[in-house]
């Protein structure tokens, strides 16, 4: 196949040489009329220019700013790093023990030394560099994201980011901090480090191991900075025996930076920590001793709600949270958060100009509420339920509005590895999340642990099993499995039969499971399968009346399994049985009414948007076969733009789309387009989607047709 011609960048370029043809045909009635008619053309040109320049550079979308913060003496440890990039020998690595002032350090330099950079990227390292840089969330970059179908595994993704770091770094000065950064050897480490940063890097390892860097020692401050750190976090001067008393803390706890920092706020270690007087703590959070753990919180006399804060906190990445969405998901109450943040047990920062705030724990006092206040899932239920109440709905957000969640949900699976049966449908939400935002293989893999989990505690005969037997089934599904999610819809099918009612969305599901079982025979083509695909789809309607009727007896309504809406796609699955089937004028009747019913629901302000493109999509398709090309194709616009708004230029659900205004031009003898657009997605689809090998083969022998046709006039 030739390469695709660009033919934005030919338009715009033919735009140029109109207005330079304008502008040399003054006062002629194709040139310019006057200064503001050439000038308004000339903005619009470069208006132009300029958004088809930012759609194909990449450019670090984010970056981090350094705040005033309490900072004592250490000085030294700036010109230090200074020299080190002044000679070209970093990375700079600070080490030393967990809570001596690494990061600290860090982010003063990055403060003191800000304008000499055109940003600033700080990365908390809570896995390896692959789960790093890999974080889209983190580190986006624009016109850059992962998709399993054009990558494969994260492995080529990571080494084509980093390139394009690379190219980034040569053309600004940037800093990069690499905050504790632990782990032993990475694969890309050589690689990260090579970037052309300045790299300032903060572990609990000797850089010694890692080699190719120059290693800063972090130790305790020295007595004439001890003395300026203790009048700063004290607020006044200490009087004498004040002095003393710090004096002899400061020995107990080895110089523990953090520790005497809290205790000048307020917190004294003693109990066990005074046994180990004249001992260090040592070793990383993973190390941290349950005597150091229990003495953070042991002198703040915390309240039952201020220690689940802290257990929230514990679970979430070490980046923090956003305020705003913490409140949203926990139902906290913020003076709460204000009384850890005033004992420096929680980190607040102002993000978005003081419009909102990142909340954060230091990774020592996380690890430390994780010892001791133990998270579960028991106990962080109620934070697990905030977050099942943004993803139930994740179909009808966009890519963008669901991203802003990914990296809890992924810390959520970290830390609950074994999902309790009890929260299947919580963990049922974060699933369909997974695959909505492309992670597919991580969606079965979920999936497959909720499903031991549920089958393990209520057996193989429940509403419950049979629920998640269809989640599994649509986990396979979405992945191109198409064999395996029939076997579970099947398996679905039977424990619905077969099961007693749970609770109020019984019917709900029972409805379901007839509704994807009438799918496969409708796939499975022939008048036999059709007919029985008939049967199901209205016995699938059946019993989702029952239950819209139950739901509206009991003023009952369930956001991710609201009635009306199942039971108008049921109507729209029986009106492409009634389309396969031959009955053209009432199927297309049938599909009116189900989007009428949508459409409703919308107006009553339910966010079900993006849900109206399948039901469009059948419209197009009858209104193409009855020949009313102008509304399929007026249609088949809308429903393209609905996907590019809803999930990205990338995604399959942009292409499919595309695909079907490609058949109505097609469809219509519009054989110039229908080629055009079918080159488009063929490209697109070979560079996202390599392993769509059917998908590939289909649309090619679509765009040859077109052209054939386009050829013979």
């Amino acid at each position: 196949m030739k390469k695709k011609r660009d033919m934005e960048r030919e338009l715009l370029e033919w735009r140029k040489q109109l207005f330079e043809l304008r502008k040399k045909y003054r006062d002629t009635p194709p040139g310019f009329q006057n200064d503001m008619e050439e000038q308004a053309c000339l903005e619009k040109l470069c208006r132009e220019q300029e958004e088809y320049r930012k759609k194909r550079e990449h450019c670090l979308e984010d970056f981090w700013e350094p705040k005033e913060e309490l900072f004592a003496g250490r000085e030294a440890y700036l010109e230090q790093i200074q020299d080190i990039f002044r000679q070209g020998k970093g990375p700079a690595v600070l080490y030393g023990m967990g809570g001596i002032g690494k990061t600290a350090i860090a982010r003063a330099y990055a403060l003191h030394c800000r304008k000499e950079y055109d940003g600033v990227v700080f990365l908390s390292c809570s896995g390896d560099f692959q789960m790093v840089f890999g974080d889209d969330v983190r580190l986006p970059i624009s016109n850059l994201r992962y998709s399993q179908d054009k990558y494969g595994g994260k492995g080529r993704y990571i080494r084509e980011k980093l390139k394009i770091l690379g190219r980034i770094g040569e053309k600004q000065r940037l800093l990069l901090i690499l905050d504790d950064c632990n782990m032993e050897q990475d694969r890309y480490m050589k690689r990260v480090f090579s970037l052309p940063f300045h790299i300032l890097v903060t572990t609990r390892r000797d850089p010694a191991f890692w080699g190719g860097c120059s290693g800063v020692p972090v130790g305790e401050l020295e007595p004439e900075e001890w003395e300026k750190f203790v009048r700063l976090y004290w607020g006044k001067e200490p009087e004498e025996e004040a002095w003393k008393e710090f004096s002899s803390y400061w020995k107990q706890v080895g110089g523990h930076t953090l520790l005497m920092m809290l205790r000048l706020r307020g917190m004294k270690a003693e109990g066990r920590m005074g046994k180990r007087a004249e001992g260090r703590v040592e070793g990383s959070p993973e190390e941290l001793p349950e005597a150091l753990a229990e003495d953070l919180f042991c002198r703040f006399p915390l309240k039952k709600q201020e220690k689940q804060i802290l257990r929230e906190l514990a679970l979430l990445p070490v980046q923090g949270i956003r305020e705003s969405l913490y409140f949203g998901v926990s139902g906290v109450d913020s003076r709460d958060l204000e009384r850890l943040k005033s004992c420096l047990l929680v980190r607040v920062e102002d993000i978005e100009e003081g419009r909102d705030r990142l909340i954060s724990l230091h990774p020592i006092i996380a690890e430390a509420a994780r010892k001791i206040f133990l998270p579960t899932q028991y106990n962080c239920r109620k934070i697990l339920h905030g977050f099942y109440k943004i993803a139930r709905n994740s179909w009808n957000c966009t890519y963008l509005e669901n991203q802003k969640i990914e990296p809890y949900v992924f810390a959520i699976f970290q830390a609950f590895p074994e999902p309790e049966a009890w929260l299947a449908r919580e963990f049922g939400s974060f699933i369909t999340w997974l695959w909505v935002q492309g992670y597919f293989e991580e969606a079965k893999e979920e999936c497959r642990k909720l499903t031991v989990s549920v089958e393990h505690h209520y057996g193989s005969c429940h509403q419950i099993t049979g629920e998640t037997y269809l989640k599994m089934a649509a986990s396979c599904y979405n992945s191109m499995g198409f064999e395996e999610s029939e076997n579970w819809y099947f398996k679905a099918f039977e424990c619905m039969n077969q099961c007693r009612p749970f609770d109020d969305r019984y019917f709900h599901y029972r409805s379901a499971a007839y509704s994807k079982i009438s799918r496969i025979y409708r796939y499975r083509g022939g008048e036999e399968n059709l007919k029985k695909a008939l049967e199901l789809i209205r016995r699938a309607l059946f019993y989702e009346k029952k239950y819209w009727d139950f739901c509206e007896k009991n003023s009952i309504w369930h956001e991710e399994d609201d009635p009306e809406n199942s039971y108008r796609h049921w109507q729209l699955g029986e009106a492409r049985i009634l389309f396969d089937l031959g009955e053209t004028d009432e199927a297309l009747k049938l599909g009116n009414e189900a989007r009428e019913g949508i459409l409703r629901e919308i107006g009553e302000g339910k966010n079900y948007q993006y849900e109206l493109n399948e039901f469009d999509r059948f419209l197009i398709k009858a209104m193409a076969a009855k020949g009313e090309f102008s509304r399929a194709e007026e249609m088949a616009v809308q429903v393209v733009e609905t996907a590019r708004i809803y999930r990205k230029d990338q995604s399959k659900e942009m292409a499919s789309s595309e695909e079907q205004l490609a058949d109505v031009w097609m469809a219509a003898g519009q054989f110039e387009e229908a080629a055009e657009l079918y080159g488009q997605i063929l490209g697109r689809l070979e560079e996202d989607f390599p392993y769509q090998k059917q998908w590939i083969k289909k649309i090619r022998e679509k765009w040859c047709q077109s052209l054939e046709q386009r050829k013979n006039g």
